[in-house]
C-alpha cells in the first residue's frame, strides 16, 4: 500500500473512530428494530443510540434490553 501512498498504519487509526462512530449504532439499532419493545423504550433507545453514538451503543450492550412479554 505504501507504493500508492496510503499509510496502512494511518488508515487503521482512522478507521477504528468510523467503526465506533457509525458502525456499531447501525448494529444496535438493527438489533433493536428485532426485539419487540414497547413504543416508548424503543423510542428512548433509538434517541439515546443517535444522539450520543458511542456511548449510546455501549450502554444498549450493556444493559440488553429484553423484549417485553404479554
Amino acid at each position: 500500500m505504501e507504493s500508492f501512498g496510503i499509510n496502512t498504519g494511518l488508515l487503521l487509526v482512522q478507521l477504528i473512530p468510523m467503526i465506533i462512530l457509525v458502525g456499531f449504532p447501525i448494529i444496535s439499532l438493527i438489533d433493536l428494530r428485532k426485539k419487540k419493545l414497547s413504543g416508548t423504550a424503543l423510542g428512548l433507545w433509538v434517541l439515546i443510540i443517535c444522539a450520543i453514538p458511542a456511548i449510546g451503543s455501549l450502554a444498549y450492550w450493556i444493559i440488553k434490553p429484553s423484549a417485553e412479554t404479554k
